[in-house]
């Protein structure tokens, strides 16, 4: 299963939207790219609307909250 779900990840290299603390951003978008995806890492709100409409996928890995980031989380 997880072969077939590599795979699927090569065939359409997704474009993934990260959100993800400053700590493990490089890990993220290496991982990303070595399963054959395409990372982009925007954090900025007004940035969402925009890459949501291209994306093939949304990571969210925030890490240790704080007041930014759960502005951004908030509705």
């Amino acid at each position: 299963m997880f072969g077939n779900c590599l795979e699927n990840i090569r065939k359409t290299t997704p474009l993934v939207h990260n959100i993800t603390n400053y700590v493990t951003v490089n890990d993220v978008a290496n991982i990303l790219l070595a399963c054959g995806g395409s990372p982009i890492m925007s954090d900025e709100p007004e940035d969402v609307a925009d890459i949501t409409s291209i994306c093939g996928g949304l990571n969210i890995n925030i890490g240790t909250l704080n007041k930014r980031s759960i502005v951004f989380l908030t509705p």
